[in-house]
This record gives C-alpha cells, sequence and structure tokens, in this order.
C-alpha cells in the first residue's frame, strides 16, 4: 500500500492528462475522416468524369463508324445505274452505237424554261431519218390539239424509239424528272408495245444559265404558267397535289418578281438540280426528315452523277458544241444547223435588276448554279475527247458553222411551255 501511495504522485500528471489526448486523437480521427471522404470524394468525381468521357468517346466513334457506312452507302447508291440505262461512257466503247432498229430509246428529261420545247421539236421533225417521225395536230370538240409524232422504228411498226413530250406525250406525268422518268419509262413502253423485250435507254436533257432559266420561268408564271397538274411521284406516292402553293386561285399571273423569289415553296428554285437528282435519297419532298444542309448536299451530288450518266446533254448557250455532241454521240444528223439569237425576255429583265435582287436570285439558285459550272466543264470534256478521236471534225464543225442555220430564237425558249 505505501508504494501504491508513494508511486501514485507519479501516475496523477498521467492521469490528468489522457483526456486531452484522447480528445487529440479524436480530433486527428475526425480531420483525417473529413481528409479520406474529401478525397475518396475527389476520386468518385474522377472516375465518374472518366468513366463518362470514356462512354461519350466510344458513342462519338460509333457514331463516326456509323456515319462513314452510311456516307459509303450513300455514295454507292448515288453511283447505282439501272442496268438498262446506257452511259456516255459505254457509248465511247469501240463499235458502241444507238440502235434506232433494234431496242433502243432516247428518253428526252424536259426541264422547264431551258430550251426544251424548241430542242424537242428539232428530235421529231428535223432529224435525217430513214423513216421519219409523222407529225399531227387533228382536232378534239372544235379545238385544235397539240402536236404529237409517231417517232417509230424503221420496219418495226409502231415501236418508239423516242420517248418525249412530242413522241408520247407526259406519260410519266408533266414534265417528269429524272425520279419519275427512271421508275416509269420501260413499264410503259413494256405494257404499250406489250412485248418482252430487253430496251436500253439513253437519257437525254438540256441545261441553261440558272439565273436566266429562273427569270424565264418567273415571266412564264406572270403569264399564267402553273404546272399544277404535275404528278410528282416519288417513293410510290404523288406529291403534286400535297405541296403547298405559292398563289391561291387558279395561277399567279400577275405577280411581282419580288412576290416570286419571296415564296419559300416555289418549285422554281434550283429546279435543274431537283430534277436531275434521285429524290428519294432524300426523302422526296419531305424536307422534315433530314437538315436544309445534308438535303442540298445530296441533291446536288446526286443531279452531278446522274448528269454523267446521262448519255447526252447540251448547253442552250452552247449550240454549236451542243449540236455536235448530240449528231456524234448517237451518229445521227439533223437536217439543219441550230443558231440563236441573244436576246431572250430574261435577259431583259436581268439587265433591270438592282445588283441586291440579282445576288439574291443566284443566292436562291446556288445549287443550280454549281451544277450548271459542273455541266460545262463536263460537256467541254466530253468535246475535247470526241473532237480528238474524230477524224472529220473539221468536215463537220465547218458544216456547224457555214450551212444554212435553224435560227433558235431566245423568244422561242422564253415562250416553251
Amino acid at each position: 500500500m505505501e508504494d501504491l501511495e508513494i508511486a501514485s504522485p507519479d501516475c496523477e500528471p498521467l492521469i490528468e492528462e489522457s483526456p486531452r489526448k484522447a480528445s487529440s486523437v479524436n480530433n486527428r480521427r475526425k480531420k483525417d475522416k473529413v481528409r479520406f471522404a474529401r478525397c475518396y470524394y475527389r476520386r468518385g468525381i474522377v472516375l465518374a468524369l472518366s468513366i463518362f468521357v470514356l462512354i461519350l468517346v466510344s458513342l462519338m466513334y460509333l457514331w463516326q463508324e456509323e456515319s462513314l457506312l452510311d456516307n459509303r452507302l450513300f455514295i454507292d447508291k448515288i453511283w447505282i445505274k439501272p442496268d438498262n440505262i446506257i452511259s456516255y461512257e459505254e457509248i465511247l466503247q469501240e463499235n458502241f452505237q444507238f440502235d434506232i432498229k433494234g431496242h433502243d430509246v432516247m428518253v428526252f428529261l424536259h426541264i422547264q424554261k431551258t430550251g426544251g420545247t424548241t430542242f424537242g421539236k428539232h428530235l421529231v421533225k428535223d432529224l435525217d431519218l430513214e423513216r421519219d417521225c409523222q407529225c399531227h395536230r387533228g382536232m378534239k370538240g372544235g379545238v385544235r390539239r397539240k402536236m404529237r409524232c409517231d417517232c417509230f422504228r424503221p420496219g418495226k411498226g409502231e415501236e418508239n424509239w423516242l420517248f418525249s413530250r412530242y413522241s408520247t406525250g407526259w406519260k410519266c406525268g408533266l414534265h417528269p424528272d429524272w425520279t419519275e422518268l427512271t421508275g416509269c419509262v420501260d413499264t410503259y413502253l413494256q405494257g404499250l408495245e406489250e412485248d418482252a423485250h430487253k430496251r436500253r435507254y439513253f437519257y437525254i436533257t438540256i441545261l441553261r444559265e440558272p439565273t436566266s432559266r429562273f427569270l424565264s420561268e418567273f415571266k412564264h408564271v406572270q403569264r399564267g404558267a402553273t404546272w399544277k397538274t404535275a404528278t410528282m411521284m416519288c417513293g410510290g406516292r404523288s406529291w403534286g397535289q400535297l405541296l403547298p402553293h405559292c398563289y391561291q386561285g387558279e395561277d399567279w399571273s400577275g405577280l411581282s418578281l419580288d412576290e416570286f423569289i419571296s415564296c419559300e415553296h416555289n418549285l422554281a428554285f434550283n429546279r435543274q438540280t431537283r430534277m436531275l437528282a434521285d429524290l428519294e435519297l432524300v426523302h422526296c419532298y419531305n424536307k422534315t426528315a433530314m437538315s436544309a444542309g445534308e438535303r442540298d448536299r445530296v441533291m446536288l451530288e446526286s443531279a452531278k452523277s446522274n448528269l454523267e450518266k446521262m448519255a447526252y446533254f447540251g448547253i442552250t448557250e452552247d449550240q454549236h458544241v451542243s449540236q455536235y455532241l448530240f449528231e456524234e454521240t448517237f451518229n445521227l444528223r439533223f437536217r439543219k444547223v441550230f443558231d440563236q439569237y441573244n436576246a431572250t425576255h430574261s435577259s431583259n429583265t436581268l439587265r433591270k435588276l438592282r445588283p441586291k435582287v440579282l445576288q439574291k436570285i443566284r443566292d436562291l439558285n446556288r445549287l443550280d448554279h454549281e451544277l450548271y459550272l459542273f455541266g460545262k466543264q463536263l460537256m467541254q470534256t466530253r468535246f475535247d475527247k470526241l473532237k480528238s478521236s474524230d477524224s472529220a471534225y473539221e468536215d463537220h464543225i465547218s458544216h456547224l458553222e457555214n450551212d444554212k442555220k435553224l435560227q433558235i430564237t431566245w423568244k422561242d425558249i422564253d415562250d416553251d411551255d
């Protein structure tokens, strides 16, 4: 007991300090817990962000792969050509020719206000053929009917070699485009001629400088034209009566140029591009199915591709080269040479336009301008290639430049239906 009593004073300080030490330890433990919690929280955030970034990168990679796949499929689809359509490149093959006595058919894709009516008349009236087209008008109910021509093959009864407005008529709709024609012509001719022959189709068209074409369409609409009976078949349905009109009543006659360019539903905008494109690639006339930029890109690329596939196309502003290319491509000759005047209704309108309005029209027809430049370059390439291999080029071009010319007046072109 005495030992314990002696020792107790030495133990008192320890006993007195223990609560402070315990408190200090507890404080450190609390601080450690806080630091640990904070560290754990930060690590959790870093881990969550890492997972999020990984998922995002993976999704972007998958989206990119899918986009590349879609783009490859889109490119492949653009360049797909129906087996029965003969391209210009195929025509260039040795000993290849348009067989008017066989089962070849020329299909004229007639774009409004490009001079197509004038060119269409030359096809049925001025080609030097073994069996000329027989044209007639007739009367119906006391009214003179529009001209129709029977363009039948030599020695083949009533088999058609030309599918156009003046030969077969608008059998695939009023001013049918690429989408309508490629889905209609073969079926129509098979049913009309009741045979199982496999036909070869040679598509042809005419391009025109876009601003002049647009103004020419404006003047035509101003005089009362509407083309409101056009079916505009695409994707298995007719869109003609589904699309909104820019006018109320029977027509849009008497409108101003400002009204014409202000209607967002105006089909005159980029008409050449739209009519040469495969519209099923852009969901036909449903403009909500894809962005405007993507729709424009796809439509333009498709139109360029289809122009390249065509056996022939001409340009209104270059009659000599256009006629030369047609005659050499099909080994057919026109009896007269085409020429042209330089004045049109649209050119007169063009000269009066304010620069700001002119620029707006060009912007609204941006796709057509790009297509037209592409077409001019492509036509020049074709011309140079044919010229280099044509031993009779000098005689041929001399004939086009010096023989009696068949005047193609711009007034005729502007007055085309």
